[in-house]
């Protein structure tokens, strides 16, 4: 089914300029926390990134998110093309975390990838956390990236709107009781479905393969806050997010993929407590799912397969933190009751869909139950010295009806620990180091590193992912720039590989779990990060080199081979330029240039003599030396946008144009054999494409 993917997204990049051509390779190829101080602007442990900067990084789509802002960072490598995976200090995809306060968004891609489910509206502060975890930070081995959304308005009711090519957004923010009781709510749809079907025809003059497309990509959120006291905040939040495509293909074939997000939060923060500062309080439960579909018709007999995992969570935390002098400490507890049905499966066989008859539901459901203990003791002299100490204890508890009437306890301890010190007031050193333990594993199938979007948890014959990691070096600053420079190690233990993820729809009804594969992988590296803030110019660059490999005992046999992301050199510069300043308008400009080392596939690179019994006649038999022996071309490109900013005495605009690869380059998505003329074609995906964006704030 993800070969559906670069197909569609192909024929919409048509839809705007003429596709890019494939290349034909020959056979003969060669194996930031925000503080007052601005030098501790960059830090280690974390960036705080900037709501506006987000929303101007150019992308295929219109505008960007968080997710596009941290690929430019230090440590971290992207995916395919324009999608929202990334891979950091060589960690696999699922290995991140994203919550949308405090809740975890199992599902985070919207549009195919091209974007995130979740509304930017409504977004009051982004977080990205790779190393020097805080202490309620937990089932991770990569990164967190935290989305705390804003609180509507308890005075004056406003609004907001936005409209690009391919989403159309709106929010609201209004007191229900003025400063007693505020409501903040957004809605995104995608016109994406129609506006294949209005051209259609022009994209059907570029080929031949894709017959019909239909999609339905949605969100909505909303949030109740109450403000019983000066002391006690409550509020509820709910969550929703879809995203289902169906694709035909010839006359007797279509295809249906999908995946959705249901979440609700109770929250209460109190003040009211004397033996504490503060005292949070959050009851949540989340649902996510994902699904596939596969209907045929050959030779008058009718065939159609779902495929189908669900995710049910439901958390209780509590969170007390108390501050005294130069000290600040946080401890609480976390339970998580989780019910997983991974490859839930069913099918339906006929002469007609109306004769199909359905088999019997296959399905595994296992419950499980996480409960965590943690604790933190920080200690701070402002502008001169840090030292955090984080350690958080699991119990994790398995198999409640699960795979084969396995059940059993597991216990983990984990620890962060965050070290700075100012030498002098514009340069220090700093360091961070991680314990790190997850429970709920993300397969991935070949392409080894591609996820398959199915969630599975943890037992006794396929344990949690660990990783032990540590980071060191050096930061500093003057006036308005700002640098941070050092190295990282990372050690990653009980890495997943589903081996049968290319015959996905079959295998699935045999069961996941026996096709799971453990193993490990070391990652480390340099990082480099300058920047330049002011109120007309700013830029920054960044850099990073790394190395990652993966070491499966019963692949490539026995040795190690590079990550499929394993990207040597990655190297990042933006630049943000206020052309022009007044009272009413703004004109600026931003641009982004990246370079990222090629991703890694597996090529045939030599052949064997041989032959069928009982036939003379010789055969040339494929050889392949090894797992990941080919790399790919070097990704390329270099983005550009003006921005408009006018301020009315109703409304506020901002407009953006943009281009997505001015360079037009032909950057590697895959590689596809052809047997016809025996040479490898290099597939791209997006060509330069224009963006367009439009918000309004009222």
């Amino acid at each position: 089914m993800k070969n559906i993917l670069p197909i569609l997204l192909l024929l919409l990049s048509t839809a705007t300029v003429c596709a890019q051509e494939q290349t034909t390779l020959r056979d003969t190829l060669p194996a930031a926390m925000k503080v007052a101080d601005r030098v501790q602007r960059v830090r280690a442990d974390g960036y705080r990134i900037d709501p506006v900067k987000t929303r101007r990084v150019v992308s295929p789509l219109g505008s960007g998110d968080a997710i596009k802002y941290i690929q430019t960072l230090p440590g971290v490598a992207m995916g395919g093309e324009g999608g929202s995976a990334i891979y950091v200090r060589g960690g696999n995809m699922g290995s991140n975390l994203m919550t949308l306060d405090g809740m975890p968004l199992y599902g985070i891609s919207h549009l195919l990838g091209f974007t995130t489910v979740y509304p930017g509206e409504v977004i009051g502060e982004t977080e990205f956390h790779a190393g020097g975890f805080s202490s309620e930070e937990g089932n991770l081995t990569a990164s967190h990236i935290r989305l705390q959304t804003k609180t509507g308005d308890f005075s004056s009711m406003h609004g907001e709107g936005s409209l690009t090519p391919f989403l159309a957004s709106g929010s609201i923010s209004a007191p229900i009781v003025k400063n007693k009781v505020s409501v903040l709510g957004s809605l995104r749809v995608s016109p994406i479905g129609l506006e294949y079907k209005a051209a259609r025809g022009m994209i059907n003059r570029y080929q031949d393969v894709l017959q019909d497309f239909g999609a339905t990509v949605g969100d909505a959120f909303g949030k109740v806050t109450w403000k019983a006291d000066p002391r006690n905040d409550l509020s509820l939040s709910l969550f929703g997010s879809l995203d289902r495509y169906s694709f035909v293909l010839g006359e007797n074939s279509t295809d249906g993929m999908g995946w959705s997000n249901a979440l609700a939060n109770l929250s209460w923060d109190t003040r009211s407590v004397q033996a504490f500062d503060k005292l949070h309080t959050a009851l949540s439960y989340n649902h996510h799912a994902g699904y596939q579909e596969q209907e045929t018709v050959l030779d008058g007999s009718y065939n159609r397969y779902q495929l189908r995992s669900t995710l049910q969570e439901v958390t209780l935390l509590s969170t007390a933190t108390k501050s005294w002098g130069r000290w600040t400490s946080q401890f609480g507890v976390k339970l998580r009751g989780a019910r997983f049905n991974p490859g839930s499966s069913r099918r339906f066989d006929g002469s007609s869909y109306k004769d199909a008859e359905e088999s019997p539901l296959v399905d595994s459901y296992i419950q499980t139950v996480l409960s965590t203990l943690h604790g933190q003791l920080e200690y701070q002299i402002p502008d001169k010295f840090l030292l955090r100490m984080a350690v958080r204890g699991n119990a994790y508890a398995y198999g409640v009806g699960g795979v084969g009437g396995q059940s059993g306890w597991l216990f983990h301890p984990e620890g962060s620990l965050t070290a700075r010190v100012h030498l002098v007031r514009q340069f220090g050193v700093e360091a961070t180091a991680d314990a790190l333990t997850q429970y709920y594993h993300t397969l991935e199938g070949i392409p080894l590193g591609m996820s398959i979007d199915m969630v599975v948890p943890s037992d006794a014959t396929n344990p949690p992912e660990q990783a032990l990691q540590g980071y060191a070096g050096v930061f500093g600053g003057f006036g308005a720039h700002t640098f941070r420079a050092g190295g990282f190690y990372k050690l990653m233990r009980n890495l997943v590989y589903y081996g049968d993820a290319t015959q996905f729809f079959s295998s699935a009804q045999s069961g996941w779990h026996e096709n799971i594969s453990i193993g490990e992988g070391t990652s480390y590296g340099a990082e480099f990060l300058y920047e330049k803030d002011g109120d007309i110019l700013s830029w920054r660059a960044s850099y990073t080199w790394s190395k990652t490999d993966r070491l499966f005992p019963d692949l490539n046999h026995g040795r190690r081979f590079p990550a499929k992301y394993d990207r040597r050199h990655i190297a990042n510069a933006s630049l943000d330029w206020t052309i022009l300043q007044r009272e009413s308008l703004t004109l600026g400009f931003n641009t982004l240039f990246t370079y990222q080392s090629g991703s890694w596939d597996t090529l045939q690179d030599g052949a064997l003599p041989g032959f069928f019994i009982g036939q003379k006649e010789w055969l040339s038999l494929p050889m392949i030396s090894a797992l990941n022996n080919y790399e790919l071309p070097a990704y390329i490109r270099w983005d550009a946008a003006l921005h408009l900013d006018i301020k009315g005495r109703r409304a506020s605009h901002e407009v953006g144009l943009g281009v997505y690869n001015l360079l037009n380059r032909h950057n590697p998505f895959m590689l596809r054999y052809n047997p016809d003329t025996h040479a490898w074609n290099l597939i791209s995906l997006l060509p330069i494409m224009p963006s367009l964006s439009w918000r309004i704030t009222i």
